[in-house]
């Protein structure tokens, strides 16, 4: 980076979430010419970070960072800031003194789902037809086999869905990225599981 005189002992470091839309010529020998890839945290990662994020905060002993670990696949050092944030603003909207392992189960449900529907009034066949459905997803997913196992079923209406299954897929799959073509055949059965409540 240098210009018409050089400038010694000076390191010049930069980051983006775009790589791709870098001009090439910033990617020049002598220029930005090395790269570092920060991927997403592993479970160990994201405890870590987890941690430095409820620093300052009152939780609960029933908190387990290694469980909120395993249910944030993909979560990034910023998403894991906003869980734990939106975990301490549902504790003090329900006037609690801690934040607990609920406010943080709930406040992940929000991040994934979207908020819940307060408003809507739902009724017993309709919440009824819901669970079926749900239950659906559910029990495909676990006879389907090497396919990841169910981590929560809600019923409680969330952005656009009227309930949601989560399931909690393996780390190594996560991290790989790759899928046998039976696991997505299975995902694919999963999808449609919830249509068994129809029949």
């Amino acid at each position: 980076m240098d210009g018409f005189s050089g400038n010694s002992g000076v390191i010049v470091l930069a980051a983006t979430n775009r790589p791709d839309v870098l001009d090439s010529a910033l990617l020049r020998p002598g220029r930005f010419d090395r790269q570092v890839t920060v991927d997403r945290p592993d479970v160990a990662g994201r405890v870590k970070i987890l941690q430095v994020h409820s620093r300052g905060k009152a939780l609960a002993k029933d908190v387990d960072f290694e469980k909120i670990a395993r249910r944030t696949p993909g979560f990034t050092g910023a998403d894991l800031q906003n869980l734990m944030n939106e975990a301490a603003i549902l504790a003090a909207r329900r006037d609690l003194k801690e934040i607990s392992k609920d406010e943080i189960s709930d406040a992940l449900e929000r991040i994934i789902a979207g908020p819940e529907k307060k408003n809507a009034v739902v009724s017993d066949e309709k919440k009824k037809l819901v669970a079926y459905h749900e239950a659906g997803h559910a029990l495909v997913g676990a006879l389907m086999p090497e396919y990841d196992p169910v981590a929560k079923i809600s019923i409680i209406p969330r952005g656009q869905a009227g309930g949601l299954t989560f399931f909690a897929p393996s780390e190594e799959r996560l991290e790989s990225g790759l899928y046998s073509r039976s696991y997505l055949e299975n995902q694919m059965a999963v999808a449609l599981g919830g249509r068994l409540q129809k029949r």
